[in-house]
């Protein structure tokens, strides 16, 4: 897996990465979504400090990751109680041809 240097600009500063080569395509997608959210919160609020900006779409975006990982969780949770439920079901199905 060769690595590649990419630059990507974030509020005006220019960061210089090195990235494997499969994660440029994931690496521009999270650039423009970091772009979209501080044009978002740049129309909504009048916030002029970048650092706040960056801080608000930082604190969303992690709210958001964190409400889907939780459910994600949740609906994992439930899909073992369901196999849990049907194995059960199996194992008495099993006894009563034994």
């Amino acid at each position: 897996m060769s690595e590649v240097s990419v630059k990507i600009e974030i509020a005006g500063a220019e960061y210089p990465l090195k990235i494997k080569e499969q994660d440029v395509d994931i690496l521009n997608k999270a650039t423009s979504f970091i772009k979209d959210k501080i044009t978002e919160f740049d129309k909504n609020y009048t916030v002029t400090d970048k650092k706040d900006v960056l801080a608000m779409v930082l604190v969303q975006t992690i709210s958001e990751f964190i409400k889907e990982d939780e459910k994600k969780s949740d609906e994992i949770n439930k899909l073992k109680a369901l196999l849990e439920d049907l194995q059960q079901l199996v194992k008495q199905h099993q006894q009563k041809v034994s």
